[in-house]
């Protein structure tokens, strides 16, 4: 299964993603913060059932 967020790099510098087919939404004020929130969004969203592999997850990264 293939995640898809679409990353959004706000004028102030941080950063939101969202996974619109999984309805999941999470921000981060780093890149790296962002992977972090992102990898435990994911883990969350797919507690007690098969979660996609890290190959499966991919950015769109757009600026505002």
């Amino acid at each position: 299964m293939e995640l898809t967020f679409e990353v959004i790099q706000q004028v102030e510098g941080s950063f939101v993603a969202a996974c619109y087919s999984e309805n999941i939404y999470t921000e981060g004020s780093s890149l790296e913060e962002l992977h972090e929130n992102i990898v435990s969004a994911i883990d969350v969203r797919f507690r007690g059932r098969s979660k996609p592999d890290g190959s499966d997850v991919r950015l769109m990264l757009f600026r505002e």
